[in-house]
Formats: C-alpha cells, sequence, structure tokens
C-alpha cells in the first residue's frame, strides 16, 4: 500500500504580530514581499521607486501572521530634527504603509507605531515632537483622528497659525514643487462645510505628483456607508477630494506622553470590553 505524501504549508492564523527593525537590516525576501504586498494594493507604482523610498527610511514596523510568518502590512519610518526659524522639532514621518485588508480591525500595527514614537518623544529630550503624515486613504487619517490628543487638520478646531506654518516648512522642504500649500491646494472659502458645527474652514496641505503618483485600487478601501456617519471620515473626504487619484493630505499630530498614555487607555478598554 503507497501513502501519498503532501507538502503540509501553514495555516494562516488570522492573528498579526509586528516586529520593529532597521531598513538595513531586511533580507532580499522580506523586501520582496514588502513588494508584491504594495503592488497588489496600488496602481501606479514601480519597483525601482518603492526600493529607493524604503532604503530612505531609518526603520520599518513589520506585521506577519502569527502562523506562517507571511508579511501582512508594514509601515515605513524616518526620525529627524527640523530646525525652524523659532525653535527645534523631531519629526516622525512614515512613508509607505500598507495592511492586508482581510487583517481589518487589528491593532499590532497599531500598537508597534506607539511604542515606536513614545522612543522617539524620550529620545527627543524636550524637544517637541510631531508624526508628520501624509494620507491618500481615509483609514490612514483616521489612525491620527481616533488616536491623537492634538492633531490637524480636523473637523473640529481650526488650524493654529504656528501649525500652518511648520506644516508647509516641512511639505516644501520634502516634496518640493508636488506640495500644494493651503492656499495653493484649495480656496479657504470654497472648501466645502462638513457639518453645521464644523464652521470653521480648515487649512489644509495636499501632496499633488506630477505624474500621478500611486492610488489604491478599486475596492481596496471602500467607503461604506455607515463610515460616512462619522464626521472625521466626512470631513477627510471634503478636504481631499481628489485622494481617489493619489491627492494625499499632509498631517500632523503632536506626540507626547500624554499622547502614550491615552492610547494605552482606549485600548486597554477595549481589551477588558471583549473580555466581558
Amino acid at each position: 500500500m503507497r501513502i501519498a505524501r503532501h507538502v503540509v504549508r501553514p495555516l494562516l492564523s488570522g492573528r498579526l504580530v509586528a516586529t520593529t527593525v532597521p531598513v538595513a537590516s531586511l533580507d532580499a525576501a522580506t523586501r520582496e514581499a514588502m513588494w508584491r504586498l504594495y503592488a497588489d494594493h496600488y496602481d501606479r507604482v514601480e519597483a525601482g521607486t518603492f526600493f529607493a523610498d524604503l532604503d530612505a527610511k531609518d526603520d520599518v514596523i513589520l506585521v506577519r501572521d502569527a502562523a506562517d510568518d507571511s508579511v501582512q502590512g508594514f509601515t515605513t519610518l524616518q526620525v529627524y530634527p527640523h530646525e525652524s526659524a523659532q525653535r527645534r522639532f523631531v519629526i516622525v514621518f512614515s512613508g509607505d504603509t500598507i495592511s492586508a485588508p482581510k487583517y481589518q480591525g487589528q491593532s499590532a500595527l497599531q500598537r508597534a507605531f506607539v511604542r515606536y514614537v513614545m522612543g522617539a518623544v524620550l529620545a527627543a529630550r524636550g524637544a517637541p515632537v510631531y508624526w508628520y503624515l501624509i494620507s491618500k486613504g481615509f483609514k490612514t487619517y483616521l489612525l491620527l483622528s481616533r488616536n491623537f490628543l492634538e492633531y490637524w487638520p480636523r473637523h473640529d478646531q481650526p488650524t493654529p497659525p504656528e501649525v500652518v506654518a511648520l506644516q508647509d516648512e516641512l511639505g516644501r522642504k520634502r516634496f518640493g514643487r508636488a506640495y500644494r500649500a493651503p492656499s495653493e491646494a484649495t480656496a479657504e472659502a470654497d472648501l466645502p462645510r462638513v457639518e453645521a458645527s464644523a464652521s470653521q474652514r480648515a487649512r489644509v496641505g495636499i501632496v499633488r505628483w506630477d505624474p500621478p503618483g500611486p492610488r489604491l485600487k478599486a475596492g481596496v478601501a471602500p467607503i461604506e456607508a455607515r463610515a460616512l456617519a462619522a464626521a472625521d471620515v466626512r470631513f477627510f473626504l471634503a478636504v481631499n477630494p481628489g485622494h481617489e487619484d493619489g491627492d494625499e493630505l499632509c498631517c500632523l499630530g503632536r506626540l507626547d506622553l500624554a499622547m502614550g498614555m491615552n492610547y494605552l487607555g482606549r485600548w486597554a478598554r477595549r481589551v477588558l470590553g471583549r473580555r466581558r
């Protein structure tokens, strides 16, 4: 009697685990897995551009399936000082980011990001620290609006002039002609009213690539009707009407220990709530 032999592959567990590693330590297989994941979810992308952007970053947070160790998401990060006319800042800039939709709702990437940025806060020795984010997808913007105490732009407060100035400095320095300052992105009076309580107009900067840059593939992050019930979702869509074609909203979030404690408290309440 002959017994057939089968190659047994680990099944996906459905649970993510996150690790943070220097970009320089990534092996060829991991880099290729990151590229394949990114290309599966974005249009108008090229491998050379992706890897050049990756190599310009300091670190990467990788999220893998706990069973087969496959790469299911990542975000690339760079920490650098920024000197303005008034003071010195520390900027945490996040670049390419993706998370496989089948793992939606898990927080491994977010928790690893909070650990990372709290390390940057402690290393800054009192200098103000900001997360500098450009977002073409509303779900990325929600990481900011749902987890930060101080962030901009937002639907319920105008952006302070000093934050607009910092945003402009960062945008022009990093993106050059692709950065559209508030007056260039859209006239303040032309921004649609998000809701009656949000009568203040946002001061937003947009990155608009020429030629057009990456954009999410159709169906990757559909906007469901229930999502539109949230003011921050409607706000993002209102101030970045070109998001589907790859326009990126420039955002800043204040990073400090209060933000970290706020996130930790909210995460703990969610975990305890599920156990009841």
